[in-house]
């Protein structure tokens, strides 16, 4: 074990474990439970570095059933698994104490977020430096290289260190839409321009038209014609 960097501390037996006790791998996941000859056997609890953990049921090293808990408490389900699903966008820490108000919205579950180092993205275990293509977790400790597909996925994806100006996504406006835009006093006048109020100026009419994107040329009502 100490050549691969684990060890172990619990009970043996004939020199190999087995009974109960902790081993630790290399990636300093701890699995916590019941060992025979020399193997996971029994239940156990496998802790990660991050805060969650596998709860399950071995069988000589091989696990048969069990459950996976973020470190935030929120259990993973294999089927019926409604965790933002775009019904419920919410994260779990806004299920468990409630939407902040207007303005004050959460951008991760945890509140407030990580900063995130100039240039990188946060790609949910670590930052992601898309000069180097490498991922490194939160304390700056290498994880992995990112291969193509995941460098393309944290980039369309992940929460970045700067802002971006996007712009907008023009689409086609129904004329209801439109309508719904301006001041319901205006609906009549835009079906029928002639009903346009005579008391307000012209040039205003004309232009709240065009702000809702309908071409309507000012027109005067039959009151102020001559």
């Amino acid at each position: 074990m100490e050549f691969m960097g684990s060890s172990y501390d619990g009970d043996y037996n004939n020199g190999r474990m087995e009974g109960t006790g902790e081993y630790t791998l290399p990636t300093h996941t701890r699995y916590v439970g019941e060992m025979k000859d020399g193997v996971f056997h029994g239940k156990g609890v496998l802790h990660f570095p991050n805060g969650s953990k596998y709860e399950g049921t071995w069988e000589k090293g091989i696990c048969k059933e069990g459950k996976y808990t973020f470190s935030d408490g929120l259990e993973y389900k294999e089927t019926d698994w409604d965790y933002c699903d775009g019904k419920d966008r919410r994260f779990y820490s806004e299920r468990c104490n409630g939407l902040k108000p207007a303005g004050e919205s959460q951008v991760t579950d945890q509140d407030p977020p990580r900063a995130i180092p100039d240039g990188c993205y946060d790609s949910g275990d670590g930052f992601y430096d898309p000069s180097t293509r490498v991922v490194k977790d939160y304390d700056g400790n290498f994880l992995r290289n990112a291969d193509d597909q995941e460098h393309e996925w944290i980039v369309r994806t992940c929460r970045k260190s700067w802002d971006e100006f996007i712009g907008c996504c023009p689409r086609s406006n129904t004329l209801e839409e439109k309508v719904s835009l301006c001041n319901h006093a205006w609906i009549n006048s835009l079906r029928d321009p002639d009903t346009l109020d005579s008391t307000q100026p012209v040039t205003s009419r004309g232009a709240s038209l065009q702000i809702i994107g309908l071409n309507v040329e000012n027109k005067p009502s039959p009151a102020t014609q001559h």
